[in-house]
């Protein structure tokens, strides 16, 4: 899959959110892009990262709580992730996993 997406969106209607949320950690490291995960507000739990340097700035969006209504609004370059070479951002990515060519363009 991370050869071919540039951001990965999970729904999820789970109750189990601390593995979600370890999962969601996993994923945008492994995957090397975005990952959102929206749980449903009766359980709480949505959460957004990235794969940024600095380990305070992985998390882009971060709920917990349930029976709440939230809507959380933030900005994320999809293409930031997709190649090697070298991008300005505001700020740094975390070095490409082994193996990592880039994602396709299509």
């Amino acid at each position: 899959m991370r050869e071919i997406s540039d951001g990965f969106v999970i729904a999820a209607l789970d109750k189990d959110i601390g593995t979600f949320d370890t999962m969601t950690t996993a994923l945008q490291f492994h995957m090397y892009q975005p990952v959102m995960l929206a749980n449903t507000g009766q359980l709480g739990g949505s959460s957004a990262q990235a794969p940024f340097k600095a380990h305070h700035e992985r998390q882009i969006a971060h709920v917990h709580g349930n029976n709440q209504a939230v809507i959380s609004i933030f900005e994320v370059d999809l293409l930031a992730f997709k190649n090697t070479r070298k991008v300005d951002l505001p700020k740094e990515k975390k070095a490409a996993p082994a193996g990592f060519k880039g994602r396709t363009s299509a």
